[in-house]
This record gives C-alpha cells, structure tokens and sequence, in this order.
C-alpha cells in the first residue's frame, strides 16, 4: 500500500544528527525530537511534537544535540542526555528542574536507570558501561566493550548488549557483577522484544585505518534467540541491504529500512509482503507500528519532516 503524506512541518533547526524521533511511551500521541547538525547552539532544544498536525507543543533549551531520552515511570520527568551533560526535564511543562554535570561521562547514546538513584548509560563505541548516582553524582566505570542497546530486567539487572565482542551480558547493579548469557556473531543493532526474543542485525568488523575509524557494517541478516531457550536460533537472510530495523509489537512484522525505502515482513508467512520506494532524496528518520506511519525527511532539507501514513 502506497504511503499517504499527511502532514509536512517546517523545523526552527535540521533533525539529521540529533535524537531519532521518539514516541512518548505514556502518551502515543505526541513524539521527540532534538535539534541536530548545523544547528547553532543557543537555539538547540528538545521539541514535543503533534503526531496528529505536527505542532509543535513544548520545547527545552537544551543548547545542544539530545542523544537519548529515559521517561520517568512516575510520568512526569524525563532525562534528557547531551554530549556532555544530563538534563532533568519536567515533562508536564518542560522545565529544567536540575543540570547534571559533575562526574558523567561524556558521549552517552543508551540510558536505563532503577528509577531510584541511578542512571546506567554506554556508549555504541565505548568500552566501558557507566553507572551513574544521580544523588551523589558520582559514577563509575564497568568495563564491557561496545554497546547496541540496554535493557531493564528488573530494579537491579540489566541486560546490556555487546555488538563488536558478540555478546548478551547480564549486569548485577547490586553487585556490579556481569554474566554472560548468550554469545553471538558480531551484531550491528540488537532489540529485545516484550517476549524477551532477541533480534541481532550481523555486522562484520571494519578495521581502522590512517584517517578511518574502527567500525561495524550491516550485513543483510537477522538472527533471533529466545531467552527461555537460548540455543533455539533463527535466521532471516535478505538480498538487499538494510540498516534499520523495527519489530512490531506483536512480533508478526519485521520492518527493514535503508534511506528511502523499506520492506515489509512477515514473521508469520516468512516473506516479504511489500517494498516501497520513496523520492531519492527523502530519508525515513523513524517508523512507528502502531501508529502505522513514518517520519521523513530529505538529505538536503533537515529542518523540514513529513508524516506519513501507510
């Protein structure tokens, strides 16, 4: 089925570099955003948006790129991290209630936190997972190479996911112990399921040179495991290349993304049911199921996004 535009909006500031947008997990009907690359600095916020119009309905001065956002089970704050700084954000009326800047560590693209006292973030390069007590503001370093993903188990286990060591580690924060439950092939994306399947997009590793950095590239295929059996795998192999990946809620389709385009899978039927191409310059920045819609944008216009709906 052909995609339907619905909305067009144009931005203060370009979204491309900055926090992929976001759906507010309390309230479906208002997404995130952050100002991205180009953007000057006094003027970059973290934006509440509409999806109905695409109204703007709340901004935070954030003064630089958002990285990634923790939503307060409470339903009324929000943690906002930079690249060098935490914001505790209200998220009734967007003010800043508190600036972390003490002791943190710089360039953290995952969060999870207890809900408590303490924050746990990582960088997709870094080595290191890092624990962070918002009370104290003091953290420390657990050293475990890379990370794609961390995910909530319970109040003190985390389930921290390793792409370039290939690897699925369980963190103890009561005892900041690791164990690792599953080892795996070199990933490039990892998501966990509310069925608690693990979805890991292979990559294979790029060595660094004299002017390039060590990196992970996407192969086109997906493994997934079962927690409740491990040894239990399966593989999903394309003859296309794709770079993101969504999981619908209820597990029966699998969204492949690459630019301006996407295919449609059926987890159930094990098959592609539908491509759609878009204009060449347009770039999909995120794909919401349950809305059943994307957001894009095109490589040379940033500042301005469109909603469609399919």
């Amino acid at each position: 089925m052909k995609p339907k535009e619905t909305w067009a909006t144009e931005l203060k500031n370009g979204i491309f570099g900055g926090l992929t947008p976001m759906i507010d997990p309390f309230d479906k009907t208002k997404f995130y955003i952050s100002d991205g690359w180009g953007s000057s600095y006094p003027s970059m916020k973290l934006r509440q948006l509409s999806f109905e119009d695409g109204k703007e309905l709340k901004t935070a001065s954030i003064k630089n790129s958002v990285r990634c956002l923790y939503f307060n089970p409470d339903k009324r704050n929000i943690f906002a991290v930079t690249d060098n700084k935490i914001f505790l954000i209200n998220k009734i009326d967007f003010s800043i209630i508190k600036k972390f800047e003490k002791g943190i560590q710089k360039y953290s693209d995952y969060i999870s936190s207890n809900d408590k006292d303490t924050l746990l973030l990582m960088n997709y390069n870094a080595d290191f997972l890092f624990v962070y007590n918002y009370e104290t503001e003091k953290g420390l370093k657990k050293k475990v190479k890379t990370c794609r993903g961390i995910y909530k188990e319970s109040e003190n286990t985390y389930l921290l996911f390793c792409p370039k060591a290939g690897s699925i580690q369980q963190y103890d924060l009561q005892t900041n112990k690791l164990k690792e439950i599953l080892q795996t092939a070199i990933f490039y994306k990892a998501h966990k399921s509310k069925s608690d399947k693990f979805y890991l997009h292979l990559g294979k590793l790029i060595e660094a040179t004299s002017n390039t950095h060590e990196k992970i590239e996407p192969l086109n295929q997906i493994d997934i495991y079962s927690k409740s059996d491990l040894t239990n795998k399966s593989e999903l192999k394309f003859d296309f290349h794709f770079d993101q990946f969504i999981v619908s809620e209820n597990e029966e389709t699998l969204y492949l993304i690459h630019n301006n385009k996407y295919w449609v899978y059926s987890l159930l039927k094990q098959k592609i049911e539908e491509e759609i191409i878009l204009d060449e310059k347009v770039r999909i920045a995120q794909l919401f199921d349950e809305q059943k819609a994307f957001i894009s944008y095109e490589y040379d216009k940033p500042d301005k996004i469109t909603y469609w709906k399919f």
